[in-house]
């Protein structure tokens, strides 16, 4: 591959493996790497699937970013391309070093600005590739750490392609200093405090005197690792359709059990990612084994870190964000022609006919909405006697941290519904009868 071989039909046949996008974004910071893909996407604009748009985000870090931020918007005016500048807040906080706040932060508000369908191009290149797997190794990483960035991804709302990961820095650099491209130089660059900085300056020099084709072969072993990512996939999405867990957010312990304990932590890692959880470290994930799967029968367990909350109760662990203290002790008036947002979770009433609460004996559309204080009951549609609502909850294996947050539908003051378990028999809509179905939808 000669010095200025990027090739736009290869970075065009990267984006048309996608369904084709409203808007193509370009996140541009006016480096060198970013430059040279808004340059090559400029000079093959009539070749472009959909419009393109170059998003700058200033972190305001350096005192120069309003300058950096300037600089991007000329440009992008001289070769008529569509932009937009995202202006956040990264400095530091307490916890996390400054790379990684400021990275989460920038990915974040990217995409906010991402549409249905739309895809966010990065010119991310096989040197990057080569820090990225060098950083997660020295974090200990699994097969998913290690496989390094995607060629593409889902991200938020559409996508995410990084076209240029074959190119090495080499490559692109040439290719802008061929075109006479201007580009900024962020002075952060050169901090080897930051780990990247340091593996880029100092551990990746120093293996290439040794081993010339370093990043190749580092680029290469990525690929073989998001293989073995692939196949652990298959593996985790054939577990979780053979758990009799109810709902994705739980696993049944007994089912758990019958796998091996690299299989058990593989479905764990995945069930988590797939319920839109951080992956646990290797520490927490066997404390999820140890202490909840393998807990005793009678015990109730539970571990949180980050915005995650694994709990267990009976033969299931259930995964959640962390509970919140509630404050619904005052009772809450429901027009049934809306829905109803309340701390937990929004509250919605469809009309039908033979099932729900009987129309006719809501007056107005309006329902009482309440929440336990002890001592409910409620005869359940179908059965012939009275039963405490304490008791009805244990004997469905409604965990006890849910009982609290189900809302209670009162009529005339008297418990017609339990939203998403039972009505009360004197209130159930049957054959031609018009009634009203509840449902809810937790936050």
């Amino acid at each position: 591959m000669n010095k200025l071989s990027i090739s736009f039909a290869r970075i065009l046949e990267i984006i048309c493996r996608l369904p084709t996008p409203d808007r193509l974004w370009l996140a541009y910071s006016g480096g060198v790497d970013s430059s040279v893909l808004l340059h090559i996407l400029a000079n093959n604009r009539e070749n472009l699937v959909s419009e393109l748009t170059a998003v700058h985000v200033n972190h305001q870090l350096s005192p120069d970013a309003d300058t950096w931020a300037s600089c991007c918007r000329s440009i992008c005016e001289k070769t008529n391309i569509e932009f937009k500048i995202i202006t956040i807040n990264a400095k530091k906080i307490k916890g996390f070093s400054q790379e990684a706040h400021a990275r989460e932060m920038r990915y974040a508000a990217l995409e906010n600005v991402i549409g249905e369908g739309d895809l966010l191009l990065t010119a991310h290149h096989k040197d990057d590739q080569a820090e990225t797997l060098i950083q997660q190794l020295m974090r200990g990483a699994g097969p998913e750490g290690l496989a390094g960035m995607p060629e593409i991804k889902k991200y938020g709302h559409g996508w995410l392609a990084r076209p240029l990961l074959e190119y090495s820095r080499e490559q692109i650099r040439d290719y802008a200093e061929h075109h006479g491209l201007i580009w900024i130089e962020d002075e952060s660059n050169q901090d080897t405090n930051i780990d990247r900085n340091y593996i880029r300056t100092h551990v990746i020099p120093c293996l290439q005197q040794r081993w010339p084709s370093t990043v190749d072969v580092i680029s290469r072993s990525a690929s073989h690792q998001a293989d073995v990512i692939n196949i652990l996939k298959e593996i985790a999405e054939h577990d979780i359709e053979n758990n009799s867990g109810d709902k994705l957010n739980i696993l049944n312990i007994v089912d758990l059990k019958k796998l091996s304990d690299t299989r058990m932590r593989n479905l764990i890692r995945y069930w988590l990612k797939k319920n839109g959880h951080q992956p646990a470290s290797t520490t927490v994930t066997e404390i999820i084994i140890k202490e909840l799967i393998y807990a005793g029968d009678d015990r109730m367990p539970s571990i949180r870190w980050h915005e995650t909350e694994v709990r267990r109760y009976r033969n299931n662990i259930y995964v959640m964000k962390p509970l919140t203290e509630l404050h619904l002790d005052t009772p809450l008036s429901w027009n049934l022609d809306k829905p109803l947002d309340y701390d937990y979770g929004r509250l919605v009433a469809t009309q039908v006919v033979g099932k729900g609460i009987r129309s006719e004996l809501v007056n107005n559309n309006l329902i009482e909405v309440r929440f336990r204080t002890g001592g409910e009951t409620i005869r359940p549609a179908g059965r012939k006697e009275t039963h405490k609502l304490k008791k009805l909850f244990q004997d469905s294996g409604v965990p006890p941290w849910q009982r609290d947050r189900v809302p209670l539908l009162f009529i005339d003051g008297k418990l017609a519904a339990v939203t998403g378990y039972w009505i009360d028999e004197s209130f159930i809509a049957r054959g031609t009868e018009p009634g009203w179905e509840v449902s809810l939808t937790e936050y």
